[in-house]
């Protein structure tokens, strides 16, 4: 049997700090040579050994010590005189310095969640707040709360690009645009949604909020001092996406990847559509009228939250998607496509002068970026992360709706959405017959649609429809149906349809 030497004489297992009740504090010389013996023991009482302790004793109100928990950790340990039964010195635990160091500490928490921190853009970044499975429930649960008085949304979707191009006849532009959409989506998987909060003066949610205003108190939000919940104004869902299995266009991962999506948390803590799309449904976000939704070039970011909340593909027709759209989201404006209807309206010459000096300083440009800054609109976050676009989408909205429309949007523009189809309503009968005659005639440069629009145009190689990517769709005429089939969708390595990464090969 080994000897019982070591650090400390004595190996009762059932008290292995027994022996140190043998060394009384007052004894103070004792201590200063415990103290030098046990400096080659940095790893457990090296601060200051001087102990009085009993970790497991029945007498509690022995358990102190002159260097505290850490110091025994090789550092000052948590106080210089701290008895767990009463302060025992000017300093420790229980010292007005530990007490303001708490207090500090405590209030810097609170400020950071309030966005109130010294760097004014840094607290602004903490109103836009991640969403994960973890707390997907209690965030939905605080929109559910706030939608009441905060009625306007605006909404922007970041998804893995565009990897195919619908093949087969189609009557119009518009059927074209629609297909596209419908294949891509039907295809590839949401990545990321941000919505923000708008009252009706357009006004986001305060980051201190008192919850008895609201007509429904969230029961899953932490509250602070005097029942405050910390609330964000933007939310910023996270999806499950997998790199490894997944479908996505390289050139728009690598651009998320550099605002700095987190592909690997995605894969790992990414919410479930599913999921998402039944707490959706029952959040008193959709299916009103009294809630209105914002979008920037909506085509696709409306065809990704169908998808969710229908949990099937998309119709196979324009005119069944829209009536889904109608239903989910009964108001919905796209700022774009009122861009779109201003610019009409200086040509017509009926908008003020302020309306006109904005849109001829933008001339051909019709970025979200490009509307904010003429209009003075700041952006909050990195762009091409859905909560800043949603926020940025919302601002410029706001201002648009000011400076141009005079605070008063027309009505017809509801229910409009630019990139999936460019026009209002399908095709009439004779527009899509006009279309086909002039394609069997060919070298047709443009049809005029019922709203003004550009219904169809013959394609030169190297330009194409409107779709959310960085090169053009590159079709001079869709290829015809193959064995008979029509209406086929397939996705190609590479070509004019597209290009996509699979399996990341």
């Amino acid at each position: 049997m080994p000897p019982g030497g070591g650090r400390f004489p004595g190996s009762n297992l059932s008290n292995p700090f027994a022996h140190l009740s043998n060394h009384p504090l007052h004894q103070q010389p004792h201590l200063q040579q415990h103290q030098q013996q046990n400096l080659q023991h940095q790893g457990f009482g090296g601060g200051n050994p001087g102990h009085n302790i009993n970790l497991f004793g029945h007498n509690q109100s022995n358990f102190q010590s002159n260097a505290g928990i850490g110091g025994g950790l090789g550092g000052p340990g948590l106080g210089n005189a701290v008895s767990l039964s009463g302060v025992t010195g000017e300093t420790g635990l229980g010292g007005p310095e530990a007490r303001m160091r708490f207090q500090h500490g405590a209030q810097m928490q609170q400020d950071a969640a309030l966005g109130r921190g010294q760097d004014g853009a840094k607290g602004m970044n903490a109103r836009i707040r991640d969403v994960w499975r973890g707390n997907l429930h209690q965030e939905l649960d605080l929109l559910r709360a706030l939608v009441d008085q905060y009625p306007y949304i605006s909404m922007d979707t970041e998804f893995p690009g565009v990897v195919a191009r619908p093949i087969g006849d189609f009557p119009s532009k518009a059927s074209y645009h629609y297909q596209t959409v419908r294949c891509n989506v039907d295809l590839l998987k949401i990545i990321q949604l941000g919505i923000t909060l708008f009252s009706i003066q357009g006004e986001v949610p305060p980051s201190h909020l008192d919850p008895t205003g609201l007509n429904y108190q969230p029961k899953a939000v932490q509250q602070y001092a005097s029942n405050i919940i910390i609330c964000p104004c933007t939310w910023t869902f996270n999806f499950q996406f997998s790199l490894e299995s997944d479908m996505y266009n390289e050139e728009s991962i690598q651009m998320l990847r550099k605002s700095g999506a987190d592909f690997e948390k995605l894969a790992t803590q990414g919410i479930d559509p599913m999921e998402f799309g039944s707490l959706l449904i029952t959040s008193g976000l959709t299916l009103t009228p009294d809630v209105n939704w914002i979008s920037f070039h909506s085509g696709y970011d409306f065809a990704y939250l169908v998808k969710m909340l229908s949990s099937k593909p998309l119709p196979e027709d324009e005119e069944s998607y829209r009536q889904l759209v109608q239903i989910f989201f009964p108001r919905l404006l796209d700022v774009k496509y009122l861009w779109r209807h201003a610019n009409n309206l200086v040509r017509r010459g009926i908008i003020g002068s302020q309306a006109t000096s904005i849109l001829n300083n933008l001339g051909t440009k019709s970025g979200l970026q490009d509307l904010a800054d003429e209009l003075g609109c700041q952006r909050i976050g990195a762009s091409h992360t859905a909560g800043s676009d949603a926020w940025l989408t919302g601002t410029v909205f706001w201002e648009l709706r000011k400076k141009i429309f005079d605070n008063s949007v027309p009505e017809d523009m509801n229910g409009q959405m630019w990139g999936l189809t460019g026009v209002g309503p399908p095709a009439s009968a004779t527009a899509q017959a006009a279309v086909l005659a002039a394609q069997q005639g060919g070298g047709m440069a443009g049809y005029q649609a019922m709203n003004g629009g550009n219904m169809y145009q013959q394609y030169q190689r190297g330009d194409g429809p409107s779709t959310p990517t960085s090169h053009p769709a590159g079709l001079a005429n869709t290829p015809g149906p193959q064995g008979g089939h029509s209406g086929m969708m397939t996705p190609s390595a590479s070509g004019p349809f597209g290009e996509f990464r699979y399996g990341g090969k």
